[in-house]
């Protein structure tokens, strides 16, 4: 890999953490966990800063000993420890990476082709740098790396296919970035979640259907981007980010093109 240049990586780098919250999802290995309804609900409602007390809360009740046990609890992580970045907390971020990065060892030590976990290992190396720019240089192709492997192991799971979308979406032009190439991974988890069925009090569908959305409009097409907005709400009519900011904003940009039309 050429060596990045260090502004535009930088620049990728950050942009892949606020997709954590945005955009992060995994397989359907917890459909029946008795808390995806609680962090459906923090999510639809933006209580992001609430997943930290609720996350201790239940490794404290209920140790993970499973592998379905221990993704599931890094998902939670993966999220918590991206708001925390996005919101410049990085100490409090510091304390909580080693609970998911420990996890996410667990996994590849018992299933060493796990997908999920190589994806979920790219992306706290992500973590890990925009904690500390300096890690930048030595830990930057390994975010490529560990995800390229998951989406290898398996063409087919949601963690794997949305980082590589993320990371089209994210890359500077210069190395390799490409939102065509990135629409095709985000129109690819929703097709799948959809065929599995899994989008009821599922957030990480909601997730996949925003950045699809925003995708849309990056790449100059506002009513695809509109119409994935509608949908959005048909499916989850309180859904803050999309109802307040995101929809409202693209109908101001619709409106002033047509005027200049």
């Amino acid at each position: 890999m050429k060596k990045p240049d260090m502004e535009k990586s930088k620049y990728f780098v950050n942009g892949l953490i606020v997709s954590v919250i945005l955009f992060s999802f995994v397989p359907d290995i917890y459909s029946e966990s008795p808390y995806r309804k609680i962090f459906y609900s923090t999510y639809i409602n933006r209580e992001m800063s609430k997943w930290g007390s609720i996350i201790h809360n239940i490794e404290a009740t209920k140790e993970p000993t499973s592998i379905e046990q221990k993704l599931e609890y890094i998902d939670y992580y993966y999220g918590y420890i991206g708001h925390l970045i996005e919101k410049k907390q990085y100490d409090a971020a510091q304390l909580e990476l080693p609970h998911g990065q420990k996890l996410i060892n667990e996994v590849i030590r018992i299933s060493p082709q796990n997908a999920t976990a190589y994806s979920y290992k790219g992306a706290f190396v992500g973590f890990r740098i925009s904690i500390s720019k300096l890690k930048l240089i030595y830990l930057w192709s390994d975010i490529n790396k560990y995800i390229s492997k998951a989406y290898e192991l398996d063409s087919q799971n949601i963690q794997a296919i949305i980082d590589m979308g993320n990371i089209y979406f994210y890359y500077p032009c210069l190395l390799g970035g490409n939102k065509n190439e990135a629409l095709k991974y985000y129109l690819k988890g929703v097709k799948l979640l959809e065929k599995n069925n899994n989008t009821t009090n599922n957030w990480k569908y909601i997730n996949l259907l925003t950045i699809l959305a925003i995708t849309y409009d990056k790449i100059d097409m506002p009513e695809e981007s509109k119409l994935t907005y509608e949908k959005i709400l048909r499916k989850e009519p309180n859904y803050k980010l999309v109802r307040d900011e995101l929809y409202p904003k693209l109908q101001s940009k619709l409106k002033i093109l047509s005027q200049n039309d």
